[in-house]
């Protein structure tokens, strides 16, 4: 088991993000809006379970109101924790953890929850989990309060033609009977040891609801500079296709669109001023957003919600009247708190806005280890929580 231990850490998605760290920095001036005020990092409170061993499967949800530091969020955001959706994915079988967390709102008003690297299978009522490999993609569907793994291949819920490639998910985006799903494939980079990943696609793939049964599978872009589909968004007749491009320690946003909302119609891509056929027109619209991310309109502006783009635990939001460039009026929402908690880091925070009301922004974001071993000492170490944000707008 340690040899299959040794080889899933190889390929664990950490080593994403820090790949692109140690590379060259390149500062390009073209239409950016740069993040500042990064050194006012963290805070200090803690979600459950501290100790692993006092966890059961009844143990409720922890409701503490977090109190607003000086040195992150500034009034008016308060934020609290989202006592049902932190208990929610406390999970003790099926899918037991993983990171993405993007949600999809179906028509029939259940949501589907796209997951990366996960564990499927079942944890110890102390919050350990045996030992076993990742499956490389999950795709789990809540009911109200039920959540249910569906059942894929072997190895992930979906798996590309590709020998040797694999995928992790991007957003999706139903209508009718009608899903589709951006999933980026994934080769080896031929470089060999733990850095041996690289995109290799983008890839739409268009399910039949409600069982979710693959119609297609077309393959938008290969050997991707930008990941368009890390977030999608419906507007003006419109579906505007988020993704990120990394060059050095800087990932930058690029927009693309595609008329009415099937994501297999034609791309256009947006230079800056206008819209083109031409990818490699695509403008750097906005510096230092993270691998994943969600733009949102709410009441006729547009909303970018970004975690620090090197791992860091603030959470940001940004706003502007377009939904391609003007994104300004930064503001933090959160620092997670397990950044400060031993081999622990945050990242990819996401807003889920059909869950969201009454003024409050439900958050989630990403806890993973340094430490691969910590995520079988303790389930929660590696799983999505959830804050719900006032004040943000």
């Amino acid at each position: 088991m340690a040899k299959v231990i040794f080889t899933m850490t190889n390929r664990h998605p950490m080593f994403l993000f820090f790949k692109f760290t140690l590379l060259p920095l390149l500062v390009s001036t073209t239409l950016l809006t740069a993040c500042k005020d990064e050194t006012d990092d963290f805070t200090s409170s803690n979600f459950y379970p501290i100790d692993p061993t006092e966890q059961d499967p009844g143990t409720p949800g922890d409701t503490t109101v977090i109190t607003t530091p000086d040195t992150c969020w500034k009034a008016p955001i308060s934020v609290k924790h989202a006592a049902d959706f932190n208990q929610l994915f406390t999970r003790f079988s099926g899918w037991t953890g993983g990171d993405a967390t993007y949600s999809v709102p179906l028509p029939d008003g259940r949501t589907l929850w796209l997951f990366g690297d996960s564990f499927i299978g079942t944890v110890n009522p102390n919050r350990t989990r045996p030992p076993g490999a990742f499956h490389r993609n999950a795709f789990v569907v809540q009911d109200g309060d039920d959540l249910t793994t569906l059942t894929g291949a072997a190895s992930a819920y979906l798996e590309p033609a590709d020998a040797g490639w694999w995928y992790w998910p991007g957003h999706g985006m139903a209508h009718g009977d009608t899903l589709q799903v951006v999933m980026f494939g994934f080769k080896s980079s031929g470089v060999g040891g733990m850095w041996d990943f690289d995109y290799a696609s983008v890839d739409v793939v268009t399910f039949l609801l409600p069982d979710f049964t693959v119609v297609s599978v077309e393959r938008k872009v290969t050997d991707p500079p930008v990941n368009y589909g890390a977030c999608l968004l419906e507007d003006g007749g419109f579906t505007y296709i988020y993704g990120m491009e990394k060059v050095g320690f800087q990932k930058f946003l690029h927009v693309a669109r595609v008329t009415g909302h099937d994501l297999n119609g034609e791309w256009e891509y947006f230079t800056g001023t206008d819209w083109t056929t031409d990818p490699a027109a695509s403008a750097r619209v906005f510096a230092n957003v993270s691998d994943e991310f969600t733009v949102f309109k709410h009441d006729n502006r547009f909303y970018l919600l970004t975690q620090h783009h090197i791992l860091g635990g603030e959470i940001y939001l940004y706003d502007s009247d377009q939904p391609a460039i003007g994104f300004d009026r930064k503001r933090t929402l959160y620092c997670t708190p397990q950044s400060n908690q031993g081999n622990l880091f945050t990242y990819n925070a996401f807003a889920h806005t059909q869950f969201s009301g009454n003024g409050e922004l439900l958050v989630s974001y990403n806890v993973n280890s340094s430490v691969f071993a910590d995520l079988f000492k303790n389930a929660d170490n590696y799983r999505p929580f959830f804050v719900r944000v006032k004040g943000w707008e």
